[in-house]
């Protein structure tokens, strides 16, 4: 089933657009294209009407690349008015912004959604031709101008109503096969917790649940992880929780901890009508009570589903609505004063997330960093610590080449300081994920990447280096356990690490770049035996840093047994109770319990 029709605009700005892109968006218009005439087809004994014909002529033009004759027949096909269906203003919208007339594409969806406000489409494609053009302004350095607050606020309206519609349509669809909603104890206070990946085709694509939570014998995922532990614990604190995402159906209910698995769309049932002033969207009110609590994991639209106006006419309490942000926010100017009025809270990872996040939303900011789970079936253990056995655990673009650069000057350095001691190994763990593949892999710097990763890593295979690719959970904690360091010469500006806090709990002690602009010292707490950040500046951009650093790494490496093993202990003890999920749950929950006592509307 295919719940939306995500097309990347690859106009940016009105003075140019990039060959690669075209060719990207025209493809992207042949399918848009195929499923504007399926939408149309008529019966093939019937006379085409003049509407189809030039439906017809305009996909032509598209498909051969001359979408400015494309344009043009849409515009007269418009003007006909007579079979006009949506995907003909939102295909000549297309064109217009691989055209570079962005104001033109936008006045194209407009007047789709002024005949077609049901469009699903039409609202996604102009939320993402508005959230462009704020960009453009936001990069441009006009980011305190009201331009870019409005069209962020619009953009961000038109992608939450398509949300709303993808939801509803879905609900429609499936809501026979979705358990009726049964709180399992009256009285406790319920947090909704809302988790759907943006971009994501189908409902079959990155199905998961509990299952694949607790399964060791797949790889980590940390943004999952975060989302079901954290609803776990909060379970324990005594309050009912539901978590809405793409679940496989198998897993749909209560899991063994307590939490209610639903599909995402179920959301639709708890959800506000929706009105404007010349369109009415589902008068009803929500068909099933509402939690107490609302948590959008990663998504601003989503944390405004409950940002109605219905609430203040019919006099009725809200949930208490957060936006939980997950790693750097890839439209940080789309976080505005207006944006964050209706939400109780933005979660953060810690200090230097809240720097990334703009001023507007810095009174509201609730920092919380991700914890990681101790229990079984999770394996969280210290093994041999082998000071000669290092590993690096993240992504290739985190400092991975610095590393390999340097791996044979530090192995050259331990085995000179005690030649009958045990090789130096290196296992590199999660360089390239699926996810980081399908983020740049159409680009030409990240093939240059991989090739040279690849080629440094089997050079140096013969020399202790081992590439584990994406390993398992029980792999990687294998390989963490064993390690006596865990090296991450990052230069990036990381707002959390979350194999750096596993490795720190099984006895890894960190080595890293100290790269100021990250999240690297309040994540090591003090632990780090890298150089530290010296004068600020980018440890590649430098080959005096980077020899420091792997200066540091040897005499890590080499220092006094009795003095590291008491490092290492101080270091798990620490990480034991900062990341323990336990005591993270514990104040959100304070600050959950807080803000829906208050009764009141967003407190930002």
């Amino acid at each position: 089933t295919v719940t939306s029709r995500r097309v990347r605009f690859v106009g940016r700005s009105s003075s140019h657009v990039g060959m690669a892109g075209l060719r990207w968006a025209a493809l992207l218009l042949v399918v848009v294209a195929i499923i504007c005439t399926s939408d149309a087809k008529q019966d093939p004994r019937s006379k085409k009407s003049r509407t189809d014909e030039l439906r017809a002529k305009a996909v032509r033009f598209a498909q051969s690349g001359d979408c400015e004759s494309s344009v043009k027949t849409y515009a007269r096909l418009i003007e006909v008015g007579k079979g006009v269906v949506p995907e003909d203003f939102n295909n000549m919208g297309v064109c217009q912004q691989m055209l570079g007339n962005l104001d033109e594409a936008r006045e194209a969806f407009a007047s789709g959604l002024a005949s077609f406000y049901h469009s699903e489409k039409l609202h996604n494609n102009m939320g993402m031709l508005l959230e462009d053009m704020a960009k453009d302004e936001w990069m441009a350095g006009r980011s305190e101008g009201e331009e870019v607050a409005a069209l962020s606020a619009e953009g961000n309206r038109h992608l939450t109503m398509a949300l709303r519609l993808n939801v509803a349509s879905l609900w429609d669809k499936h809501s026979a096969t979705i358990p009726k909603l049964r709180r399992i104890e009256q009285g406790k206070k319920t947090v909704a917790v809302f988790y759907r990946e943006r971009g994501m085709e189908t409902l079959g694509e990155g199905a998961w649940g509990p299952g694949s939570v607790d399964d060791e014998a797949a790889p980590p995922d940390p943004d999952r992880e975060a989302a079901a532990h954290l609803s776990r614990h909060l379970v324990k604190l005594g309050f009912n929780v539901e978590m809405y995402a793409n679940v496989a159906e198998r897993e749909y209910g209560l899991d063994r901890h307590g939490v209610n698995w639903r599909p995402f769309y179920a959301i639709h049932g708890m959800l506000p009508p929706v009105w404007n002033e010349s369109h009415v969207l589902w008068p009803k009110l929500p068909t099933e009570k509402l939690p107490d609590a609302f948590v959008a994991v990663g998504s601003s639209q989503a944390a405004h589903l409950y940002n109605s106006t219905v609430y203040d006419s019919k006099n009725l309490t809200k949930p208490a609505s957060y936006l939980w942000v997950r790693g750097v926010s890839p439209n940080p100017h789309a976080l505005t004063a207006e944006y964050a009025r209706p939400l109780h809270g933005v979660i953060a990872h810690g200090a230097f997330h809240n720097r990334t996040l703009p001023d507007a939303v810095g009174g509201c900011v609730r920092l919380s960093p991700d914890g990681v789970e101790q229990a079984p079936p999770h394996v969280v253990r210290q093994g041999a610590n082998a000071p000669r056995r290092f590993v690096y655990a993240g992504l290739a673009t985190a400092g991975l080449e610095v590393l390999l650069g340097e791996w044979r000057r530090i192995r050259g350095a331990l085995v000179a300081h005690n030649s009958s001691a045990p090789e130096p190994t290196l296992e590199v763990i999660g360089a390239f994920p699926p996810s980081l593949d399908a983020r740049f892999g159409e680009h030409g710097w990240y093939s240059d990447l991989k090739a040279r990763v690849g080629g440094r890593i089997e050079e140096l295979r013969g020399e202790g280096v081992r590439d584990l690719g994406d390993a398992s959970r029980k792999k990687m904690a294998k390989s963490l356990s064993s390690a006596g360091f865990f090296l991450y010469p990052a230069s990036s500006n990381d707002v959390s690490t979350p194999h750096l806090a596993k490795a720190m709990l099984m006895g890894a002690v960190p080595v890293t770049s100290g790269h100021s602009l990250s999240a690297l010292g309040e994540a090591c707490g003090g632990f780090d035996l890298g150089p530290g950040p010296g004068d600020g500046g980018r440890l590649d951009a430098s080959p005096e840093r980077i020899a420091r650093w792997g200066d540091a790494v040897v005499a890590a490496a080499t220092s006094d047994g009795e003095v590291l093993a008491e490092h290492r202990r101080s270091m798990v003890e620490w990480a034991r109770e900062r990341y323990r999920w336990g005591r993270i749950a514990d104040e959100l929950a304070t600050l959950i319990r807080r803000d829906v006592e208050a009764g009141v509307g967003g407190a930002c």
